[in-house]
């Protein structure tokens, strides 16, 4: 097992055999990495609330597998479709996931921010009624929204620090080792 870090052994004088093993007595100093930005905390807000949002939408709606563009409700005073309301869920989910990594996933949090902010610009452009409004069941504000959540996680993603804190832990343990 490969060591990470500089670590010493601390023998005790006599080694006890037992069924054909000399059992070692040690205790190892290992220092560890522990890493974040401040970019997963928005992450974390951002990825909880749009779940959220997702899933208020989609109990709203309900969910048709027949049909999974109507009907059309408001949650939050912002309008869905059941199938934006799947997609609102899964962007929050890797939202979250992309946080929770230690030192936070930084590129995933920026890509779906330029993805959401894509999106945001993509739907203010449009003028209604068009396919986007059909299928998704989005207006203007869901479009400065999304340009809003987009750009804050693009910003984060890019301009947030990571910061590194050693820790060192102690660890006693017992080896077996096949006497030779």
């Amino acid at each position: 097992m490969p060591t990470e870090t500089e670590h010493y052994v601390v023998e005790r004088p006599e080694r006890p055999v037992a069924d054909g093993y000399e059992v070692e007595h040690g205790e190892r100093n290992r220092s560890m990495l522990s890493q974040w930005s401040p970019a997963q905390l928005v992450g974390m807000v951002a990825g909880i609330g749009i779940t959220v949002l997702g899933f208020v939408a989609l109990a709203r709606t309900g969910f048709n597998t027949d049909n999974i563009y109507s009907p059309h409700a408001l949650a939050w005073r912002l309008p869905h479709s059941p199938l934006m309301a799947l997609i609102e869920v899964g962007f929050g989910v890797l939202l979250i996931v992309g946080s929770v990594v230690p030192g936070g996933v930084r590129s995933l949090i920026a890509l779906l921010g330029a993805v959401a902010l894509s999106f945001g610009i993509v739907v203010v452009s449009m003028t209604p009624p068009d396919r986007l409004n059909h299928w998704l069941g989005v207006e203007d504000k869901n479009g400065w929204f999304f340009v809003v959540v987009g750009g804050v996680l693009l910003l984060a993603g890019f301009v947030s620090p990571v910061f590194t804190t050693r820790t060192h832990k102690h660890v006693v343990r017992d080896e077996q080792r096949v006497l030779a």
